[in-house]
């Protein structure tokens, strides 16, 4: 059967086609397109007339090039949505990257409390701006919006939704929301209820690999199925990754999210102090991780360049990092002084020089600071997991855009000392088809899959060296965090 996946990142989405079979997989992109928000009337937002043109482009691509479609599944990323009124999308969704969508944070967490919000939600989210954080500002802010509203939609059902399936939403996408019970898989009305916020425009939850409609017949006239697949493209990502008993799992993208697979929720006293969040998976699984501010501070730095004309190319950046020093200033991603509103090596070159260190001269420099900096974040990060779960990872398994980079994925063995295992590079593509293949009988479940994953693509193994500076680095680090 031939499978469709559209995979939406925060700084761009390409679609994919999957010929599937229990013994045999090929995936091929068929089309590829920007993505970022937008500012608009001093607000940034998603352009959702854009994304869905993009995506009619990559339907008629895929059509064109295969004798037809039998599944059509999108994923996105988390947080974000849409209101719908009578069927009608009411404005252009907020970028979660908005400064107003965090405005009454405070109000939240006053009202409720950090430790009670983990244990009703499983979030530990307070620097990542989720749906409970918009919804709570637009309920305070422009209640009139809100009013007119009878439909939320998360943003991969949104797009589904447009282009013809059923207005429900996905639990993996949903857990991000900070508006779910991971253990029931359902949404917390209790706690929207003690926060004065509306709970019927939340849409019914399905899990992933439910069918929600089939294509419009005027984007597609053969009227592919829709199938909800692991729709939050972390865990998307993850239902990718052909995962060994005792690995932990690294998505790359705009956001890093580290972590590693349960099957149950843990709202521990230790989960809590240490920052560990609870997202749900396919096959009634939990991904218990931590997001990092990731490759978005290095996407922000080559626009700037781009805008000043300077070295925008990944290869000649990633030859510069190499040959700039290792670890000569250290920065923390998720540090509230990185924001989308000013130039990002500016805003990085301040913190070094705030913070004492060395300030970065040139674009390999910036780029080497980033690159340290993100692989002993990773690696405080992956300890912290670890302590809190009592799950020790014996390799670690990335995806995404970090796979092909070479650097990045030494320096990340040597700054966790674990054997990192690198792919597929489109991970969360593959774990989007997998899971219609499942839905659609070409695949029996899921494990077939991964076992084809790991037989018919490319995974590389980085074995960590004994390389001087990490103990620094990771010193300097937890110093900057417990200043800040």
């Amino acid at each position: 059967m031939n499978h469709l996946a559209v995979d939406i990142g925060a700084n761009g989405g390409t679609v994919f086609t999957g010929e599937i079979e229990p013994n045999r997989m090929d995936i091929t992109e068929v089309h590829r397109f920007d993505n970022h928000p937008v500012e608009r009337n001093g607000r940034y937002v998603w352009d959702v007339t854009d994304l869905l043109t993009d995506i009619e482009e990559g339907l008629s691509a895929a059509a064109s090039s295969l004798d037809g479609i039998d599944t059509v599944g999108i994923d996105t990323w988390g947080l974000d949505f849409g209101l719908l009124n009578d069927g009608e999308l009411l404005c252009d969704p907020y970028s979660y990257r908005d400064p107003e969508v965090s405005a009454t944070r405070d109000d939240i967490i006053d009202a409720v409390g950090k430790r009670e919000l983990f244990e009703a939600t499983g979030l530990n989210h307070w620097n990542t701006p989720n749906t409970l954080w918009q919804y709570h500002a637009l309920a305070r802010n422009e209640p009139d919006l809100l009013a007119d509203a009878d439909r939320l939609l998360m943003m991969p059902q949104l797009l589904t939704y447009l282009l013809g399936g059923e207005a429900v939403t996905d639990v993996t996408v949903a857990s991000t929301s900070q508006m779910l019970d991971p253990g029931q898989r359902s949404w917390n009305t209790a706690l929207l209820d003690r926060l004065s916020l509306p709970t019927e425009p939340l849409p019914p939850l399905c899990e992933p690999g439910s069918t929600v409609g089939t294509v419009d017949a005027e984007i597609l006239s053969s009227e592919p199925t829709l199938v909800l697949p692991a729709s939050h493209d972390t865990a998307a990502a993850v239902a990718g990754m052909p995962l060994s008993e005792n690995a932990a799992f690294l998505s790359t993208g705009s956001w890093f999210i580290l972590g590693v697979v349960s099957p149950r929720p843990d709202r521990s006293a230790a989960a809590y102090e240490a920052g560990v969040s609870n997202e749900l998976g396919v096959d009634d699984t939990v991904r218990l991780l931590k997001n990092i501010n990731g490759f978005f501070l290095l996407e922000e730095c080559r626009l700037a360049w781009d805008r000043d004309g300077g070295v925008t190319s990944y290869e000649e950046l990633l030859t510069a990092a190499e040959d700039a020093p290792a670890h000569a200033s250290i920065v923390d991603p998720d540090a509230e002084a990185f924001s989308i509103d000013e130039s990002m090596p500016e805003q990085i070159a301040d913190y070094c020089r705030a913070t004492d260190q060395r300030v970065p001269e040139s674009e390999g420099e910036t780029v080497r600071c980033l690159l340290d900096s993100l692989a002993a974040t990773a690696a405080l990060t992956l300890e912290g997991i670890a302590a809190a779960t009592g799950r020790t990872p014996e390799t670690l398994h990335v995806g995404g855009g970090g796979v092909r980079n070479e650097l990045f994925c030494q320096l990340l063995a040597d700054a966790t000392g674990l054997v990192v295992r690198a792919g597929p590079t489109e991970a969360t593509a593959t774990g989007n088809l997998l899971t219609q293949a499942v839905a659609a009988g070409s695949l029996p479940d899921l494990e077939t899959g991964r076992r084809l994953v790991e037989s018919t693509m490319e995974i590389s193994t980085y074995e960590p060296a004994a390389a001087k500076g990490w103990d620094e680095a990771m010193e300097k680090l937890r110093a900057l965090r417990s200043s800040s």
